[in-house]
């Protein structure tokens, strides 16, 4: 879904006006409650990239990603993965060889901006999106529809606690007793 397309279903369900004039009204609050939906969802998900990045000397600058870095999760280089650590300041990691670097890290997506900005997230969380708008508008309104807001809001964070954060199968976070 387009930035447009979930403020006009968020406004459908608020019974307001969805027409360009109804949307210019209520775009900016409804933007600024999407990117926070947007990066909350992002967080429950484990929202990760992998892109390629250039080497220096063994260190790796991640200020050169395309977002911004949470956490790196895994680094692979001349074809398989190698070990990292920390360098000397946040925005970088040692690696043993000077040969570019394909890195998969945790970050938050790019804001949604223009009515035809998409998330960067799955469309199966689009949906979700929609209820934290639809929760977060009734919230500021008169006291009768602020217990609305609250149904809406806990809709969406109960879908975002079932989120799963292992995308992996079994071996990627169980447990073995080696002994």
């Amino acid at each position: 879904m387009t930035l447009n397309d979930i403020i006009s279903s968020a406004l459908a369900q608020l019974d307001r006006t969805t027409d360009s004039a109804g949307l210019a009204n209520y775009r900016e609050r409804l933007t600024r409650y999407a990117n926070e939906a947007q990066n909350e969802l992002a967080a429950a998900s484990g929202f990760f990239r992998t892109d390629e990045l250039a080497v220096n000397e063994g260190i790796a600058d991640l200020s050169q990603l395309p977002r911004s870095c949470i956490k790196v999760t895994r680094v692979r280089q001349q074809g398989h993965s190698v070990p990292f650590s920390i360098g000397d300041t946040s925005n970088s990691i040692l690696l043993p060889y000077c040969a570019p670097a394909v890195i998969t890290y945790r970050c938050v997506p790019a804001p949604l901006v223009k009515g035809t900005d998409e998330s960067e997230l799955d469309p199966c969380l689009h949906g979700l999106i929609v209820s934290y708008l639809v929760g977060r508008e009734r919230m500021g309104g008169d006291v009768t529809t602020q217990s609305g807001g609250n149904i809406y809001l806990s809709m969406f964070e109960n879908a975002k606690a079932r989120l799963r954060k292992h995308r992996g199968g079994t071996d990627s976070y169980r447990f073995e007793n080696r002994y």
